[in-house]
């Protein structure tokens, strides 16, 4: 299942994989030191007190770092004027939008075409490999085929963004799909049929609280997949010429190609704070109520 983004666990993290094998290999290094140099051989409570000074030592290190980190960020995004703050925000909204209305076509689709194969085995055994086919192909390689054809209509561009994310993130819906169709249990299907439970109230009472906590899993999976996406189909190199439009994706695309730090730190820090607060505020939402609602063990 997907984690959703918190600070708690990048900081259990970091000190799982980063500090807890450097403060290994210090205990190994100044146990041996000890051992060896017989003639400076220290008691125990001062090589235990040593260790932990280094340890303390590169936690500080760490520590500094990270100010200086911070602070420079502060100073680079302090010279940005406010109208690229505003050009920033009004690119984020409209990368939004796209990333929205591509999650709303792949579950538009994706429901009830999982549901139908999910709920009939040979059609299961059958999709499921075509699908995954289907689904290793990137979406890049689908791009410029897309972006050829739609650049001579009005808004060709933003159509095409809106497609490749498509590409991009709809194979996790479905794949969640089918497996939330598969796992409803065979005799509450069963139960719906001798009741008559058909139409829009077999969906309501059966199927979607059956795939929901499927279908948020693979809705978290592919959004963070449709703003990836969002760099590759909002500028493009054509002939020469570059070609973008609104976006945050263009606009971090632009600004790297330019050597634009600070609109290009701007840009990917609201990116960021944009998924992280989307994960907390929306996301986590809906899988604790996956979790608590809609489960049918």
């Amino acid at each position: 299942m997907v984690e959703l983004l918190q600070g708690s666990a990048l900081i259990e993290w970091m000190s799982l994989r980063v500090w807890q094998p450097v403060w290994l290999w210090l205990d190994r290094t100044l146990g041996h030191a000890a051992a060896t140099t017989r003639r400076f051989a220290l008691p125990a409570t001062y090589r235990r007190g040593g260790r932990k000074a280094a340890r303390w030592g590169l936690i500080g290190v760490g520590g500094a770092l990270v100010l200086w980190g911070v602070a420079a960020t502060i100073q680079e995004l302090a010279g940005l004027p406010g109208a690229q703050w505003a050009h920033v925000w009004l690119s984020a909204g409209a990368t939004l939008t796209r990333t929205i209305i591509a999650l709303a076509i792949a579950a538009a689709w994706t429901i009830p075409v999982g549901v139908a194969i999910g709920f009939n085995p040979k059609w299961a055994y059958r999709a499921q490999p075509l699908v995954q086919v289907a689904a290793s192909v990137p979406a890049n390689t689908v791009f410029p085929i897309l972006f050829v054809v739609l650049l001579a209509i009005p808004g060709g561009l933003n159509i095409a963004s809106v497609l490749l994310m498509l590409l991009g993130t709809q194979w996790y819906v479905l794949f969640n799909v089918i497996a939330g169709a598969m796992s409803i249990p065979s005799d509450l299907r069963e139960a719906a049929l001798v009741y008559q439970v058909t139409g829009w109230r077999r969906w309501r009472t059966l199927i979607l609280p059956g795939i929901f906590p499927y279908l948020v899993t693979g809705m978290i999976t592919a959004t963070g997949g449709a703003w990836n996406a969002s760099i590759v189909s909002e500028y493009v190199s054509y002939k020469g010429h570059k070609i973008m439009t609104l976006g945050l994706g263009a606009l971090i695309a632009d600004s790297a190609d330019r050597g634009d730090f600070p609109l290009l730190l701007a840009s990917t820090l609201v990116m960021a704070a944009i998924v992280i607060t989307g994960n907390r505020l929306v996301w986590r939402r809906l899988y604790t109520l996956a979790e608590a609602r809609f489960r049918l063990d």
